[in-house]
C-alpha cells in the first residue's frame, strides 16, 4: 500500500510541476499579445511613431523608405488614428496612395514645401499593429524612369 501511495504522491508533484511550467509558457506567449492590443486603444493625443516602408509582401525595406522622414506623427481623436508622413523628393514622388476599405486612395496632402522639396500627407490607420498597404509612383524625367511600387507601411508600436 505504501508503494502505491508513494507513486501517487510522486505523480501529483510531477503534475503540479508540469502545470506550473504550462502556465508559465501560456503567460509568455499571451503577454506580448495583450501588450500589442493595448496600442490599438491609444488615448486621444499626438504620438511620434517609428515606421518602415517594406517591399511588397516581404519584411525587406523598400527603396521608397529612403524617400520618407522618420518618425511619423499619429494623432488619435475619439479612437480614430491618423498618420502623417513627410515625403522627401516630392517632385519625384508623383503619387502616394494608401489602402482604405480595400481600395487604394490618395493620401490627403496636408502641406507642401517647394523649397525643401517635401510634402506632408495624412491618412487614417485602422490598426497601428497591422501593415498598411500603400502605393507610390516615382518619376525621374532625366533618365526617363517611372517606377510603380506596392509597399506596406509597418508602424513600430513599441516606439510609442
Amino acid at each position: 500500500m505504501n508503494v502505491v501511495m508513494n507513486r501517487i504522491e510522486k505523480m501529483d508533484i510531477k503534475k503540479v510541476f508540469m502545470m506550473v511550467i504550462l502556465a508559465a509558457l501560456v503567460f509568455t506567449v499571451l503577454a506580448p499579445l495583450s501588450a500589442k492590443s493595448a496600442h490599438a486603444a491609444l488615448a486621444n493625443g499626438t504620438y511620434s511613431v517609428d515606421y518602415k516602408v517594406l517591399a511588397d509582401g516581404t519584411e525587406n525595406t523598400s527603396r521608397l523608405d529612403s524617400y520618407v522622414v522618420k518618425p511619423a506623427t499619429v494623432t488619435v481623436v475619439n479612437g480614430v488614428s491618423t498618420a502623417r508622413l513627410t515625403i522627401t523628393s516630392s517632385n519625384l514622388i508623383t503619387a502616394f496612395k494608401v489602402e482604405q476599405n480595400g481600395q487604394l486612395v490618395d493620401a490627403t496632402v496636408v502641406s507642401t514645401n517647394t523649397s525643401a522639396n517635401t510634402r506632408v500627407v495624412e491618412f487614417p490607420v485602422a490598426n497601428l499593429d497591422s501593415k498598411v498597404n500603400a502605393y507610390a509612383e516615382i518619376k525621374i524625367p532625366v533618365i526617363n524612369y517611372t517606377g510603380k511600387y506596392n509597399v506596406q507601411l509597418q508602424f513600430d508600436t513599441d516606439s510609442i
